[in-house]
């Protein structure tokens, strides 16, 4: 199994894992844990469709100037071959959006995103207060 923590909206694949071999037993109580923070939890989805979404926000996080997280090639060989284009489209409302996270560097993603669409409104942006 693996694991991607995918921003559609801007920022592509922020973190991944795997390949990691567990049981069913095994994976059935790492579900839960691994989906905690998501009140929805997780969907079944095919094959195809996860590597639509993993690979195609690869690919328009790059046309903004943001790599994956440095575990995403070993992780996504498990995918296997893409072939594109996606399924889904990618940003919010046409342009980029960027909600800022714990571990992100909210400066320095501003700065890329005016550097490759421009200043807003060519890309909308929410940044947590962290006070």
């Amino acid at each position: 199994m693996c694991g991607f923590l995918v921003d559609v909206y801007c920022l592509g694949v922020k973190n991944a894992f795997g390949p990691d071999i567990r049981t069913d037993v095994e994976l059935a109580q790492f579900l839960p844990e691994y989906y905690a923070a998501y009140p929805a939890g997780w969907q079944d989805v095919p094959i195809g469709l996860a590597a639509d979404i993993v690979f195609g926000a690869v690919e328009y996080a790059r046309g903004l100037g943001f790599e994956p997280h440095a575990d995403f090639v070993r992780a996504a060989a498990q995918l296997g071959a893409w072939e594109g284009p996606p399924a889904i489209t990618f940003g919010r409302d046409g342009k980029p959006f960027y909600q800022s996270g714990p571990y992100d560097n909210p400066r320095k993603v501003i700065e890329t995103l005016e550097h490759a669409v421009g200043p807003p409104p060519a890309f909308d942006y929410l940044v947590a207060d962290r006070a």
